[in-house]
């Protein structure tokens, strides 16, 4: 099971992701993939439960990037009292953070993203380099805000990223759950982290 968490660029998961695609699922990896220490349970996939600073089970959360409930394939249940007018705003940040970089908009899916969560040049640059020679489509379902403050929203989905080498042809394709922590600064809603986790694999 692929676990990728915390401040990852889009395009450094993509790459993880395909490079994950023909892994073992029999023992757990992390080549290529960010492990921060989170808890895990008994079926390897990740407990984002808020973590206080005194819990000894996990580290410290970093900033405000920890997602407050389990994505261990349990129900999801959408945020209590969004307003309309946000919940509406977050959707539409949210579907054009997938769609420009879809589309290969380089420009228009970096001011999708927070400063505070990335390195905008590096991503730039991990973003072009991975589209000279790639074609991504990430098809988000299920999209649902669970977690909201007029400062902060978590937008669960279920997500299958598609990775294809322009040259071969070859396509990975990868499926998951993802959290992406969406922010709002001076009222435009930004990508600020991802947390995924990879379905199983299937033999």
């Amino acid at each position: 099971m692929k676990k990728i968490t915390g401040l990852v660029g889009t395009a450094a998961l993509a790459l993880m992701l395909s490079a994950c695609s023909g892994d073992d699922d029999s023992t757990e990896k992390n080549s290529g993939s960010i492990n921060d220490g989170e808890q895990t349970n008994e079926n390897g996939s990740i407990d984002h439960g808020v973590t206080d600073k005194g819990d000894t089970g996990a580290k410290e959360a970093k900033e405000d990037d920890d997602i407050g409930f389990s994505l261990d394939g349990g129900g999801v249940e959408e945020a209590a009292d969004v307003p309309a007018e946000q919940k509406e705003a977050i959707v539409a940040a949210f579907n054009r953070y997938i769609e420009t970089l879809n589309e290969g908009d380089v420009d228009a899916y970096l001011e999708t993203l927070s400063s505070d969560g990335y390195d905008l040049d590096e991503e730039r640059a991990a973003t072009e380099q991975l589209l000279a020679t790639h074609e991504l489509t990430r098809t988000p379902e299920d999209v649902t805000i669970v977690k909201y403050s007029d400062e902060e929203a978590q937008v669960f989905t279920t997500m299958e990223t598609a990775v294809k080498d322009k040259e071969s042809g070859a396509q990975d394709v990868s499926a998951g759950r993802q959290v992406t922590v969406m922010v709002n600064e001076d009222g435009a809603w930004k990508a600020k982290a991802v947390h995924y986790i990879g379905d199983p694999e299937t033999k």
